[in-house]
């Protein structure tokens, strides 16, 4: 795995693990809901996640 791959990885909002959309939800102080709706909206970038969250509320 390169080195720019790992990196984009973090960078990513997964919802495939439990613990991974929890740690996230209370990283951007959202719900569940929210951040599954913002997913799909946006995408899985996690820049442009916070950002939809933020114009959401």
């Amino acid at each position: 795995m390169s080195e720019d791959r790992h990196g984009n990885d973090e960078l990513l909002v997964s919802l495939e693990h439990e613990w991974e959309w929890r740690n996230w939800t209370q990283w951007l102080h959202c719900s569940e809901r929210e951040l599954r709706h913002a997913v799909e909206s946006v995408g899985p970038d996690a820049d442009n996640v916070r950002r939809f969250l933020r114009q959401a509320r």
